[in-house]
Parts: structure tokens; C-alpha cells; sequence
């Protein structure tokens, strides 16, 4: 068989398998057209969606917010000696983070140049004393040699001697005034403070000379802790009447867990101009004396009971802000006439309606007023 045959017979075997092709082809789509239902014009397809859903009935709800603070002192005070000396004693809790008790001795400054004093003025102080004795002695029996030679003509101050008693009891009350002041500084030697309070630097130590006015470490009083936070500007409304707050500070401690009652010790003067947030401040009702300045910790503020709320799950509302209601044909429809009291980003609380509903709590995308829906039990 030559070549030229054999090409003849090839391309007349492709030319049937083409005819194949297209006739198996034809034969497929025209039974696939007469298995097809044929939809008749006007007729619409029913959408029907899956959604979660369930039940909810108003009812008594104290909202919750929730903030972080930072634990701080209300004020350092500087330790400052009033007098001047050298140390001879220090307690053992006179150093950084040592507690101390109001009136326990934090150092001692040698006393016995001030004890020398005390003793010079009293001294004194007895030496002006007797010198106003002597002044009033003189001045009687002067004016008793006045009467004698004179009757009952009234004696000048001169021979009563007035001014010497004056000025003898001048000095008396400043050798008093002396006495006082030198006491005072004894005392002062012993140095204390008048608060339970904890030490945050201390500069003395034993043997030291310190000076009067200077500073020698910081302390402050942890009846002064509080409690610096920020609250949200719509949150501010919750937070009256204060009274009706119950509020508690919880944090962690030498690796435990802490929890303490607060109260609100001072709200919001004005806002932060850049977070608009509130600035507030917080005392403890509870002894929390082992809290360190800087420690960080969490807030919860509980407000009072309102009747008649709504608590549902935040999922309930949907993009666009509607929450959709299950009727009893099980259609849906959004709900209307509530107002949003809070919303904690888990739970909505609502206001404003007053009888059970039954809410998708699902995402709804594209839903319609009306449509119909499949009720799956809601995810617990």
C-alpha cells in the first residue's frame, strides 16, 4: 500500500470519529433537556435560611463593667530631720520596702547636747521666776512705806516698781518659751512618723551626721493607697447613686490570688482629650497594706438591679444593627421599640420590652422582613 492510500484511509477514519463525537454529544444534552422540570412562568423558589434561636423573658440585671488600674500612694513624704546630729540607733525596717507602725522609732539622733540645754533653761526658767518673786516683793513692801508716809494718795508705777515686774515677767515667759523649744528638739531627736506606712528609699544609717531640713529617704502611708483607672465617658451614667456599687479589686500577689472591696473615692473632673476616657479613682474598703505602688490590677464595678431587661447574646444583633424576631410561623421579623442599655461585647442588655420574644441569635446575612426560616436549637 503506498502513501498516498494510507493518508486517504487515515483522514477518512478521523472524519467518522468527529461524526462520533458530535452525534454522542447531541444525543447527551437532548436527554439531559427532557429530564429537566419545567418551571412555569410567575413561579418563585422559597428561600429558606438555617438560623439559631431562642427564648428570652425580661428580667431583673445589675450591669457589669469593667475596667484595669494601676495601685498607687496618694502622696510620698519626704523623711526630713527638725534637728541637726549624729545617728545612734536605726531600725531594722528603716530600709527600702521595710513596713514601719505610726509612732515606732525609725532612728535615733544622739540627744545629749539637747538634754544639756533643757537643763541650762530650766535654769533659767527658775532664775526669771524667782527674779518676778523678787520684782513683786519689792513692789509690796513699797507700797506699804508709801501708805505710811503718804496715806491714801495713790502711788506712782515707778515706786511700785510696775516696770521692773513687767519686764522680769517678760523674761519669765520667754525662759518658758526657750524651755519649750529645747524640749521640743529632744523630742525630735527621736524620729517617728505619725502613720503605719512603708519605705520606698532610706539614706541613714548608723553613725551618720545629718543635717536639719534635709531629705534622707521617701516613705508614704498605705492608708493612702488608691486605686488610679479610666472608665468609658458612656459608662459614667451607671456609677450613680455610689452607694448602690458594689465594687471589687482583684489582682495577684506573691503568686496569689487577691480580691478586695473598693468604693469610688473620686470620678471624673473632665476627660483625657485624646481617649476620652474618664479618669477615675478608687479606695480600698478592705486592709490591703501588702499591695506594692505599681501593682497592676483588674476592676469590676456591679451597678444595681433595673427591672424588666432584656439580657441576650451580642451575636443576636447582626451587621447592620437589627435584631430579628422568630415569629410563630417561624418568619422573622426585626425588633423593634428597645433601647440598648449596655453592651459588655458579650451580652446586650435592652430595655423596653416587656414580654418573652424569640430571637435568632445566629448571623442572618441579607434577611428579609417575612422570610421564612429552619429553627436549629441555639449553641450553648
Amino acid at each position: 500500500m503506498n502513501t498516498e492510500t494510507k493518508q486517504k484511509i487515515s483522514g477518512f477514519v478521523q472524519l467518522i470519529a468527529v461524526i462520533l463525537f458530535i452525534g454522542t454529544a447531541l444525543a447527551i444534552s437532548i436527554i439531559l433537556q427532557s429530564n429537566k422540570k419545567t418551571i412555569k412562568n410567575g413561579q418563585k423558589v422559597e428561600r429558606v435560611l438555617f438560623v439559631e434561636a431562642q427564648s428570652f423573658t425580661p428580667a431583673p440585671y445589675a450591669i457589669t463593667l469593667s475596667t484595669t488600674g494601676t495601685v498607687e500612694s496618694r502622696a510620698a513624704v519626704d523623711v526630713v530631720s527638725q534637728v541637726s546630729g549624729r545617728i545612734i540607733s536605726v531600725n531594722d525596717n528603716f530600709y527600702e520596702g521595710g513596713h514601719f507602725a505610726a509612732g515606732e522609732t525609725l532612728f535615733q539622733i544622739d540627744p545629749r547636747d539637747y538634754e544639756l540645754t533643757v537643763e541650762r533653761l530650766e535654769a533659767e526658767l527658775a532664775r526669771a521666776k524667782t527674779t518676778l518673786e523678787i520684782e513683786q516683793a519689792e513692789s509690796a513692801a513699797a507700797l506699804e512705806e508709801w501708805k505710811m508716809l503718804n496715806g491714801s494718795k495713790v502711788a506712782p508705777d515707778l515706786v511700785l516698781r510696775k516696770p521692773q515686774q513687767k519686764e522680769a515677767a517678760a523674761n519669765l515667759k520667754a525662759a518658758e518659751a526657750q524651755l519649750a523649744d529645747a524640749k521640743l528638739d529632744l523630742e525630735r531627736t527621736t524620729f517617728s512618723l505619725p502613720f503605719t506606712g512603708r519605705v520606698l528609699s532610706s539614706n541613714v544609717s548608723l553613725g551618720q551626721f545629718i543635717t536639719a531640713g534635709q531629705v534622707y529617704g521617701s516613705v508614704f502611708d498605705t492608708a493612702s493607697l488608691e486605686i488610679r483607672s479610666t472608665i468609658e465617658e458612656e459608662s459614667l451614667k451607671f456609677l450613680h447613686p455610689i452607694e448602690d456599687l458594689a465594687i471589687n479589686v482583684k489582682t495577684k500577689h506573691m503568686g496569689q490570688d487577691r480580691t478586695y472591696s473598693a468604693f469610688i473615692k473620686r470620678s471624673a473632673a473632665s476627660l483625657d482629650t485624646q481617649t476620652r476616657f474618664a479618669p477615675l479613682i478608687f479606695g480600698f474598703k478592705d486592709d490591703a497594706n501588702d499591695l506594692l505602688p505599681g501593682t497592676f490590677v483588674a476592676v469590676e464595678i456591679t451597678t444595681a438591679e433595673t427591672n424588666e431587661v432584656l439580657a441576650i447574646p451580642s451575636t443576636a444583633r447582626q451587621k447592620d444593627g437589627r435584631i430579628w424576631m422568630v415569629n410563630a410561623d417561624n418568619t422573622v421579623s426585626p425588633l423593634e421599640g428597645y433601647t440598648i442599655l449596655h453592651n459588655n461585647g458579650d451580652t446586650l442588655a435592652l430595655s423596653g420590652i416587656t414580654e418573652a420574644v424569640h430571637l435568632v441569635t445566629s448571623s442572618l446575612p441579607g434577611a428579609i422582613d417575612g422570610m421564612k426560616v429552619d429553627i436549629r436549637e441555639a449553641r450553648k
